[in-house]
């Protein structure tokens, strides 16, 4: 015959038993961490940075935003490129201009760092990848807290990518004009009225496909004048 401690101890071990089998049946399942994009792919999924991601596409530098890195890129908002002048950005975005563009982009770039909003408090200026030698960005925080890199305001830090980290800002950077190449010309306009030739054929919506050919026809002389 079992003493009642023995009886209880053998009651306590499987309770204990149970509990714990319990508590490993019911534990959540430890999510997987998200999977983060790279730079070039969070800007261009990004519904506030549409005007940056044609900079990006026009220069042609998104493979090397996409690259390993670690970059720290200043993104100005849509916002910040309503400031521009009219039609500016539309310029910048012709093929003519493309080096132009891809220095306005890489001012915005710090290569080689991945600098949180805490980071920045720390420095004065940082090297962005525009120029040779590299045009620092000068940085300073207001009395208020309010983070400034150039004139242009941090307006949200710290987004994670794979490989850096982006802060929005409320400005269009541009680096010193005398780095930059010319801007080029846009091409001349069309005089008004005059429709510019082309060598498309006509399309369906504007042709009768049932009309007969025009022929051309030679310009018949005048018969010559019978003497009198």
């Amino acid at each position: 015959m079992k003493s009642p401690l023995q009886a209880w101890s053998r009651h306590f071990a499987t309770w204990f038993l149970s509990a714990l089998l319990a508590a490993f049946v019911s534990a959540p399942t430890q999510a997987k961490p998200v999977k983060l994009r790279d730079i070039a792919d969070t800007i261009a999924a990004n519904p506030i940075l549409t005007q940056y991601a044609k900079i990006v596409q026009g220069s042609g530098l998104g493979t090397f935003l996409s690259s390993r890195g670690p970059f720290t890129v200043f993104v100005p908002t849509d916002a910040a490129f309503s400031k521009l002048p009219p039609d500016a950005l539309d310029i910048l975005l012709q093929p003519q201009n493309q080096v132009r563009l891809q220095d306005i982009l890489l001012f915005h770039v710090v290569n080689g760092k991945r600098l949180t909003a805490k980071d920045l408090l720390l420095q004065k200026s940082v090297l962005s990848c525009e120029g040779d030698p590299p045009t620092p960005l000068l940085l300073k925080t207001s009395h208020s807290g309010t983070q400034f890199v150039m004139k242009a305001k941090i307006v949200h830090a710290d987004i994670k990518c794979a490989n850096g980290i982006i802060h929005e800002i409320d400005t269009v950077l541009m680096p010193p004009e005398a780095s930059l190449p010319p801007l080029a010309a846009p091409p001349p306009a069309a005089p008004a009225g005059v429709t510019p030739l082309t060598n498309a054929a006509p399309t369906s919506a504007t042709s009768d496909t049932n009309a007969a050919p025009v022929i051309p026809v030679a310009p018949v002389a005048a018969p010559p004048l019978s003497p009198h």
